[in-house]
């Protein structure tokens, strides 16, 4: 499902099966181009970075700000990586 989930829809290339999908950098340019996420109402975001083997979680955020977030939190990710 995991596999199946992170491939493009044929009329919205940017997104899967019910995640939006990172291919081209323009959801979140600081995450890979193999990251995907899933948004909820509120401002609730779950980001997969398989390039870090990461899950990132968050709460109410702005969504104006989610973006700043997600690079803030890949380059706290980065900065733990040998």
């Amino acid at each position: 499902w995991v596999r199946r989930m992170r491939e493009p829809c044929g009329i919205a290339p940017f997104y899967g099966y019910l995640v939006w999908l990172n291919r081209t950098g323009s959801l979140y340019p600081a995450a890979s181009p193999d990251a995907y996420a899933m948004l909820g109402a509120g401002g609730h975001l779950v980001l997969v970075e398989p390039a870090l083997q990461a899950v990132v979680v968050a709460r109410w955020l702005d969504p104006a700000q989610t973006a700043a977030f997600v690079a803030r939190a890949v380059a706290a990710l980065q900065a733990t990586r040998p």
